[in-house]
């Protein structure tokens, strides 16, 4: 299959490209790290390119490459996310609102939209949005993280019933707490990016006539 994944520099998305490769699969991936993206097309073959997804018209351009180097596009995973700091609602910035908002809500939904054209005229497809366990709860200092992705899982469920006539597969995949840099300190309590990959790649391996519509998995120390 050819895949794009965003967030490809570390953690969830960097072993995603190396299994998703492993495998075969001929994947895209995308960062802002050019260093990161080097290092991982010398381990797996994969293309990558460096674009900023806080800018709209380099969401576009990173789509249009992918699709033009890949010759075409079977899976999209919307991975990318970032989350500035914790904090109270009355002490969260402009700015930090407004690039929670581009990165972890308007990206994925520019893509998903240019990847669902695409898809609907070929009559089959998947995108898998990666959201988190924010979506099923409300925590304290998460205001501005939990908003965004809350709007990209409710997105999500509109993606689904489009999609679903065209044959277009869809899948909210809800991870819980993961031990990658995204957080300040370790938490090896929490799942590994490989394993949270690996979870995430048996989803190919499903039946052609089943789709998980939302996924959501947890380490073992987490029971909300």
């Amino acid at each position: 299959m050819k895949i794009l994944v965003t967030g490809a520099s570390s953690g969830i998305g960097n072993q995603l490209v190396k299994q998703l490769s492993a495998k075969g699969h001929q994947v895209f991936a995308t960062a802002r790290s050019v260093d990161s993206l080097e290092a991982l097309a010398a381990k797996t073959g994969c293309l990558y390119a460096c674009y900023d997804l806080a800018e709209s018209l380099q969401v576009e351009k990173l789509y249009a490459q992918a699709r033009s180097e890949l010759g075409g596009l079977d899976v999209l995973i919307n991975n990318a996310g970032m989350n500035a700091r914790k904090c109270p609602i009355e002490e969260f910035s402009f700015e930090e609102l407004d690039k929670s908002y581009a990165i972890n809500l308007r990206a994925p939904m520019l893509l998903s939209k240019l990847a669902l054209t695409d898809m609907k005229v070929q009559r089959s497809g998947y995108i898998i949005n990666v959201t988190s366990t924010v979506v099923k709860r409300a925590s304290e200092t998460m205001s501005v993280y939990t908003a965004m992705k809350q709007g990209l899982s409710g997105f999500t469920g509109v993606l689904m019933k489009e999609a679903q006539p065209f044959g277009v597969r869809v899948t909210n995949l809800i991870p819980g707490g993961t031990d990658t840099n995204f957080r300040p300190a370790d938490r090896p309590e929490y799942m590994s990016p490989e394993g949270v990959a690996k979870t995430i790649t048996t989803l190919f391996d499903l039946p052609s006539d089943v789709v998980i519509h939302e996924l959501t998995f947890r380490p073992m120390v987490e029971v909300e």
